[in-house]
């Protein structure tokens, strides 16, 4: 099995990294070879693996992460060529924007690209931007992960906002199980196993995107 999944969506604060960094942290422990590329010119999982490995030097790492730079696009295509040779599931946390050179690239290459979303206007109207975007250099495979998503206190217009973004979505990709709000999700780590309660939170939207490779 060689699959490449990238993490994007031109909409901060959706929890890009963090599901990339959960998500493969489930597959490690599904027994999937897993390795993470760091695209995104902020670094934050690179950064994240570097701070945790500080703090503790003896650990062992489950899965392997780099940084991964779009700048050389011949160089890009050597990496995307070895990638294709080697066995096991490639996930890139993508830069949060289409303006980065030679993305193109890692669209074009890609089985599938896991799109974080929340429900609020903003988000959804970046999420179709992207999608336009995107479509137009390749009709790549979508899956919507809603992520950080309250559930309680929801108002009739709000369940109804969400019912009709999920209807939308559903025609362009798949929309897979929400993922909580939770202080669990936020103190992820690239180290350590998921907790029961990590992996209660996550288990239902991470197989159904398994499902789609």
């Amino acid at each position: 099995m060689n699959e490449m999944i990238l993490f994007s969506n031109i909409k901060g604060g959706v929890g890009k990294t963090s599901c990339c960094a959960l998500f493969a942290q489930y597959l490690h422990e599904k027994g999937y070879p897993v390795t993470v590329l760091d695209a995104d010119i902020q670094a934050s999982l690179l950064r994240h693996r570097e701070r945790e490995l500080s703090a503790n030097p003896d650990a062992n790492v489950p899965w392997a992460v780099s940084a991964l730079s779009t700048t050389d696009r011949k160089a890009l295509l050597r990496v995307i060529d070895s990638l294709r040779t080697q066995e096991g599931i490639v996930l890139i946390d993508m830069p949060g924007t289409l303006n980065a050179s030679n993305l193109d690239l890692l669209y074009t290459m890609a089985d599938l690209a896991v799109v974080p979303i929340s429900y609020d206007f903003d988000t959804i109207d970046a999420t179709g931007i992207f999608i336009k975007v995107v479509r137009k250099v390749k009709d790549i495979k979508l899956v919507f992960l809603p992520n950080r998503i309250n559930s309680t206190e929801n108002r009739a217009d709000e369940l109804k906002q969400r019912e009709e973004t999920v209807k939308i979505l559903g025609k362009i990709g798949r929309v897979v199980p929400r993922i909580k709000q939770s202080v669990v999700i936020k103190r992820y780590s690239t180290i350590s196993p998921l907790d029961k309660f990590q992996r209660a939170a996550v288990e239902h939207a991470f197989d159904a995107i398994i499902e789609q490779l």
